[in-house]
């Protein structure tokens, strides 16, 4: 097996933002439905020049963000009791539709965010804003109300933990391995399709069950499926360590023929989260 010293990132972005602008998810060309842009802003908002100032109401965050995009924008609603200020939880921008400028720009926010934690030596965490693009008939605050209710941790597990920050795409990619899709899938609707750019870099899509379940019942996790999530920072170290000793074969492909992260790359990447210490070395 040979090995290349480097990889060209800038090369990988461009390849990547060539390929999924030239082939998003076929559901989101069918008409019937409202276009969402979800942002987690976090660490950073993707077009606010600044952070805005706290102890804003959900209206004022609103009227604020829909002034630089032009285009509505929804907060959502953080668990209660969270020690956390509103602008720092995720919103929903309405597009246009598929071919709305935003689309395009934000797709490539996410490959760039993507392709630059593939750097597994980073110093700091790399920012995903870019939550996914989302498809609905119901309206926009009915979106948004739903949304809300999946931040709330629900788990068996005692813990002090009341976020589930799905804003953040990783998080969404590893829910879904835990819980498995169809256990995330039966409280999605509202929401019809949840679209977004996983750990390669490729076109991921949670379609809601045809007939959703009440919506109390969302995802609970148990005592062990929250301990797997509670790894998630190492799990999506290990993630990124593995594609990028992948991009330094001489013989890799192009990231973007790569396709979804599967469950094995997964259930690979949390079991050698789980045997690691904090300081990232092995057990003994």
């Amino acid at each position: 097996m040979e090995y290349a010293t480097v990889w060209d990132a800038d090369a990988c972005i461009d390849d990547l933002i060539t390929a999924r602008l030239t082939d998003p998810p076929a559901a989101v060309r069918q008409p019937g439905a409202g276009l969402y842009l979800l942002i987690d802003p976090f660490l950073g908002d993707p077009v606010l020049p600044e952070a805005l100032q706290e102890g804003l109401s959900a209206d004022a965050l609103d009227a604020e963000r829909s002034k630089v995009w032009q285009r509505p924008t929804l907060a959502l609603s953080l668990p209660e009791g969270l020690s956390m200020d509103k602008s720092l939880a995720p919103y929903l921008v309405a597009l246009t539709g598929v071919d709305d400028p935003w689309m395009d720009s934000s797709v490539q926010w996410a490959i760039q965010e993507t392709v630059q934690t593939w750097h597994d030596d980073l110093p700091s965490p790399v920012a995903h804003r870019v939550g996914g693009w989302l498809q609905s008939a119901a309206q926009a605050p009915a979106v948004a109300a739903h949304l809300s209710q999946w931040l709330r941790l629900r788990t068996h597990q005692p813990t002090t933990a009341r976020y589930l920050r799905l804003a953040d795409r990783r998080v969404l990619g590893l829910a879904r391995h835990v819980l498995g899709e169809g256990t995330l899938a039966a409280s999605l609707a509202p929401i019809q399709h949840w679209h977004w750019l996983d750990a390669h870099g490729a076109w991921t899509t949670m379609s809601a069950h045809l007939r959703p379940q009440p919506a109390s019942q969302f995802p609970v996790f148990d005592a062990q499926q929250w301990a797997l999530m509670a790894h998630g920072p190492n799990v999506h170290h290990q993630m990124a360590r593995r594609i990028a000793q992948r991009l330094t074969r001489s013989d890799c492909p192009a990231p973007s023929s790569w396709p979804p992260v599967d469950a094995a790359q997964w259930q690979a990447a949390v079991l050698a989260s789980q045997a690691m210490t904090p300081d990232r070395r092995p057990q003994p």
